[in-house]
């Protein structure tokens, strides 16, 4: 009889054991479910803060001096992510119309890859803003670009099918490329 009593005992404190481990486990895949649940909700606000940046100028028309700074925020974001480092680099690309104009006309250099119809205009404004280059063009040309219009006409993210390139891309969802035409803009004084 001894030898039973002590029998359920060791049976009931390997039983309360099991619970308590039991807990332990359960409650540990909770805060890590949990943990897991911030970081992505985390990740998701940085893409929605970083896409709202791009998506500002899927509006309407967009002024020359704002197609600088969309340039400037994707040379910005370029240099310091890399693809290396799992993202990919942002494009900005126009359909330009520069016969009307005194503008440089975009060169070879200057074509999107993918499809020659469309100007990288990170390289085109490159070559009409920076003072380094020996062939730097007069501020005319500067100024001349400031007041031309443009429309956005699409926007790829990192995650979605790019027709143009025809790729398959399996990104987090941010803005991959933005594509721009020059539209004439007539005001109605």
């Amino acid at each position: 009889m001894e030898n039973a009593t002590k029998a359920f005992i060791i049976a009931g404190g390997m039983l309360i054991a099991m619970l308590i481990v039991g807990l332990l486990v359960w409650g540990y895949n909770n805060i890590s479910n949990l943990q897991r649940t911030n970081v992505e909700t985390e990740a998701l606000e940085q893409i929605a803060e970083f896409n709202s940046r791009f998506e500002a100028y899927n509006r309407g028309s967009v002024r020359g001096y704002q197609m600088i700074s969309l340039v400037n925020l994707a040379r910005d974001y370029n240099s310091r992510f890399r693809e290396e480092e799992g993202y990919y680099q942002v494009e900005i690309i126009a359909k330009l119309d520069t016969q009307g104009a005194n503008l440089p006309e975009a060169t070879n250099a200057q074509r999107y890859s993918y499809d020659n119809d469309y100007f990288d205009m990170i390289k085109y404004i490159e070559e009409i803003y920076e003072p380094r280059l020996e062939n730097a063009t007069d501020p005319n040309n500067r100024n001349q670009f400031k007041e031309m219009y443009f429309e956005c006409t699409k926007v790829v993210y990192d995650n979605e099918r790019d027709d143009m390139t025809g790729t398959n891309n399996h990104g987090l969802g941010r803005v991959k490329r933005m594509e721009f035409e020059q539209v004439q803009v007539v005001n109605s004084r």
